[in-house]
């Protein structure tokens, strides 16, 4: 018999089996999905590189960051409007606000104080994925004669005094005191210890606390040393 006899008449024979085409449509798809992979990864590694460019600046720019808070804290103080208040609680006043610390107080006479102020600079560094915060802390000098007060000046920190972790701030001793209208006997007051200390004073409109310098001896003898000093 015959080809024709064993398929019969009309019918083709079997040939292999072929995948069916893609549609235009679906490569346009494909295309796409594969441009817009490319462009997040072409964007990851740019930003990736980018961190690590400047990871290794982060402390250099903290350090910029904590110069700019300090001409702050000048630039505050020159705002002030003398009203006769000692120059630190005026100080607290100020620092509140600005997140500085008042660390020493050097006095100069009853119209000039220098005083050593400690300020953080916090910037962003690290790469996608890594992204961490640097903070610097350093110290300046702000030679204050109300109302000037000369630039900051970069100083070494000063060793700070040890404070139990369940000491009150100075800050919130100040709060309780001015609350209170002050305790004991005499027109000066100190409570607390080194590094957690607020002074107080009685004066004709009342009692005025406010947070001791951090190294500051937290004594009588002290708040009637920083009383002293008035704008």
């Amino acid at each position: 018999m015959g080809s024709a006899a064993i398929h019969g008449p009309g019918l083709v024979p079997p040939g292999p089996l072929r995948p069916p085409r893609l549609t235009v449509p679906t490569w346009r798809r494909l295309l796409g999905l594969a441009i817009t992979l490319a462009s997040v990864a072409a964007v990851a590694f740019v930003g990736q590189s980018f961190g690590w460019m400047t990871d290794a600046q982060a402390s250099t720019r903290a350090a910029q960051a904590a110069d700019g808070h300090a001409r702050l804290v000048a630039m505050a103080l020159r705002q002030l409007v003398p009203d006769g208040e000692p120059g630190e609680a005026r100080f607290a006043g100020v620092a509140a606000g600005l997140d500085a610390v008042l660390v020493r107080d050097d006095y100069r006479g009853p119209t000039e104080t220098v005083l050593i102020v400690q300020v953080h600079g916090r910037t962003m560094a690290g790469a996608f994925g890594g992204r961490r915060v640097v903070d610097v802390v350093r110290c300046y000098a702000l030679d204050w004669r109300p109302p000037d007060v000369a630039d900051p000046q970069l100083v070494p920190c000063p060793d700070m005094p040890a404070v139990p972790p369940s000491s009150p701030a100075a800050q919130e001793l100040a709060q309780q005191l001015n609350g209170l209208g002050g305790l004991g006997s005499g027109p000066y007051l100190a409570a607390g210890i080194p590094g957690a200390c607020a002074f107080g004073e009685y004066r004709s409109q009342g009692f005025l606390a406010w947070p001791a310098p951090v190294t500051a001896r937290c004594d009588a003898a002290e708040v009637a040393k920083a009383a002293t000093f008035v704008d």
